[in-house]
């Protein structure tokens, strides 16, 4: 997959299909885990339907991403239900 920069729009592309993030202001969170409701979808000349291409991009490219992401809210959490817990 390769990404490029074209008119202020990071457009993401595939073997067969082509996506952007539906805003380009999600590309500068940092404790947003990407869900395909994220996606939209430019061109899609796979076998797979729309949704399941969406979830297909997000199971194979942004799953470490997620997943750290994922880690790190549940630990900031944490730490603020114990800073909570212990002022009460």
């Amino acid at each position: 997959m390769k990404c490029e920069l074209n008119r202020k729009v990071w457009k993401y592309t595939g073997e067969d299909f082509s996506f952007k993030l539906i805003d380009e202001k999600l590309h500068t969170y940092s404790s947003l885990i990407l869900k395909p409701l994220h996606i939209k979808i430019m061109t899609n000349e796979s076998s797979r339907s729309t949704k399941e291409l969406k979830q297909y991009i997000i199971d194979m490219f942004f799953f470490e991403e997620n997943e750290r992401v994922r880690l790190h809210n549940n630990e900031v959490a944490r730490k603020r239900r114990e800073k909570r817990k212990n002022v009460a």
